[in-house]
């Protein structure tokens, strides 16, 4: 009963600690505009998912209000995690921007929650008392709430994919950790695995390398039975995710796309001018990110020749691993490091920063570490006075937070904002146009001045009776030719002449279009010879039979967990 209640106890405490850190570092999402930055792009983001799925169910990823309603695709590239989970708080009432800061919020507590777990994992089987280990979990859990980049992506940059990337990762390795290490059967790879890939496709790339490395490592400690079960997390988790993937690759296929160009997505003097000063690292500059570490971060990795000396390390080859690959991503990031001369494999990260983000995993675990283990007694009084100094350190970040943006109406970006000849090269819902046809890409005068109708190309035709509804259209056609259509090329439209079904190819001004070739070519109009086309957007047959891949995949996730959770309870 006595144990039951301390555990009872130490949920508590976990609990109220890890909210009041999120609140902590949330307080200024009160004033927060969350439509600076990158946020304009993931609430216009919102707003769309939201239309897309009222006009066609999941399948329809074309956001129809945008590009002057000729359409324009995130979700066909983008991870789709966080174009989805956030609306769920649509039925409390809230506006797209509330929406967006609240979703922030509980990431912070997710985020917080998942490093709490991988501590607890990798201390289980230590020899200390079960109070300590808590406490160091609970630190650990608290450093990664606070840890500045994680709060760049959350203010100055309001990256909410990369943001909610942070859940992941140590989920992941947590997973990693059980299978190999413990030697145990676990699912928790796959779950970490399809949040990452769901959310953030390039912090999943990069992750995989981690994870490589740490199976390297580890490769001793690796027998066919723990093999076997990273491999079985790894299909499932992709089986899973196929829904997503599977029409990425099938995109990429069809026809050109920006964000698939290197020369658009790297742009190296960007990459350059945002490499990080060594002093920042220490301190933030005026109108920079947030590059800084953290001084109980840095006092916490300074421990390790306290831990060194003592022999209190443990796990030596995982300790070290953390170690240096924490060190290394914070140098790769540093200005007189040539990262824009890296392979593209690195290069496409298309900032070195992004690396701070697994230098703040791994430098967390270990800072963590070393302070709940280099000292005889480390209780709750030393583990807020590190939170406390964390927390006054963030201060440094509030002059460098833009309070003063000017607001969208937010019916405006629900009714689409113009794409016109004073468009930059980015526009509040399509970033930098990069999820556009290169050819429409190229040719952007085009999107700006066409009007939302049919385009003759070629040949002669009599087109009446022209109805648009959103991704479906429908006209009668007499004549040959090629008629272009007002819809951006991306796969999954479905068009029929007669209710047969008739290729669609990319024009080039990167809308899609279709051959008419009717029985009069004539025109003569006494004959009636007009034939029936109906446009709309169905999704590919790959789509439709990977979303039933991934939905039948997740059952047997859901149902393989209960099993193996119900046999673990017999146990």
């Amino acid at each position: 009963m006595k144990k039951e209640q301390k555990k009872i106890n130490n949920n508590f405490i976990t609990f109220l600690f890890i909210l009041i850190c999120s609140i902590f570092v949330s307080i200024p999402l009160v004033k927060f505009n969350a439509q600076f930055d990158d946020g304009i792009q993931h609430i216009a983001r919102l707003i769309e998912t939201m239309k897309s799925i009222k006009q066609g169910g999941l399948l329809n990823v074309i956001m129809i209000g945008l590009c002057n309603g000729f359409g324009y695709s995130w979700n066909l590239f983008y991870s789709p995690l966080t174009a989805y989970m956030p609306l769920v708080l649509k039925i409390f009432g809230l506006s797209y921007g509330q929406i967006l800061k609240v979703f922030m919020f509980l990431v912070s507590i997710a985020s917080g929650y998942s490093m709490y777990f991988f501590m607890k994992k990798i201390l289980k089987n230590r020899d200390i008392e079960d109070k300590r280990k808590n406490l160091i979990s609970i630190l650990a859990a608290g450093l990664y709430i606070m840890a500045p980049y994680r709060l760049n992506d959350m203010y100055i940059r309001v990256a909410v994919a990369e943001l909610t990337s942070f859940i992941f990762i140590p989920i992941i390795f947590n997973g990693l950790y059980t299978i190999i290490n413990q030697k145990q059967k676990s699912f928790i790879l796959a779950w970490g695995v399809i949040g990452l890939i769901l959310t953030h496709t390039l912090i999943a790339f990069y992750t995989a390398i981690f994870c490589i490395i740490y199976v390297i490592v580890n490769i001793k400690e690796i027998k066919l039975k723990q093999l076997l079960q990273l491999i079985y997390n790894v299909i499932i988790a992709l089986l899973i995710t196929s829904f997503y993937w599977v029409p990425l690759l099938e995109s990429k296929l069809a026809t050109n796309y920006e964000v698939f160009n290197i020369n658009h997505m790297l742009r190296k003097d960007v990459l350059i001018q945002l490499k990080v000063k060594p002093m920042e690292l220490l301190f933030i500059e005026h109108d920079r990110m947030a590059y800084f570490i953290g001084i109980p971060v840095i006092a916490g990795l300074l421990l390790i020749f306290f831990m060194i000396k003592n022999k209190k390390i443990q796990d030596k080859k995982n300790y070290y691993l953390f170690l240096i690959a924490g060190i290394v991503c914070i140098i790769l990031t540093l200005n007189f490091i040539p990262f824009e001369n890296f392979p593209n494999f690195m290069t496409m990260m298309q900032f070195s920063f992004r690396l701070l983000e697994f230098s703040t995993f791994f430098i967390t675990v270990i800072a963590s570490l070393n302070f709940g283990l280099s000292f005889k007694k480390f209780g709750i009084f030393p583990l807020i006075v590190i939170i406390c100094v964390m927390a006054d350190l963030l201060m440094l970040m509030i002059p460098n937070i833009n309070f003063d943006v000017p607001s969208f109406n937010e019916l405006d970006i629900i009714e689409g904002i113009p794409v016109t000849e004073q468009t930059g090269r980015v526009h509040a819902g399509c970033a930098s146009f990069e999820y556009l046809p290169t050819k429409a890409f190229d040719n952007r005068s085009y999107i700006e001045t066409r009007e939302d109708n049919l385009v003759i190309l070629s040949g002669k035709m009599e087109i009446k009776d022209y109805k648009k509804d959103d991704t479906n259209c429908s006209f009668d056609v007499q004549g040959s030719g090629i008629i272009e259509l007002p819809y951006i090329y991306y796969i999954g439209y479905t068009a029929k002449i007669n209710g047969e079904k008739v290729n669609i190819t990319e024009s080039d001004n990167g809308f899609c279009q279709i051959e008419i070739n009717t029985l009069s070519s004539t025109l003569d109009k006494e004959e009636n010879n007009f034939e029936k086309v109906e446009i709309s957007y169905t999704g590919t047959v790959a789509m439709k039979v990977t979303l039933g891949i991934s939905m039948i995949s997740f059952i047997y996730l859901l149902l393989a967990e209960f099993r193996d959770r119900n046999s673990k309870v017999r146990k």
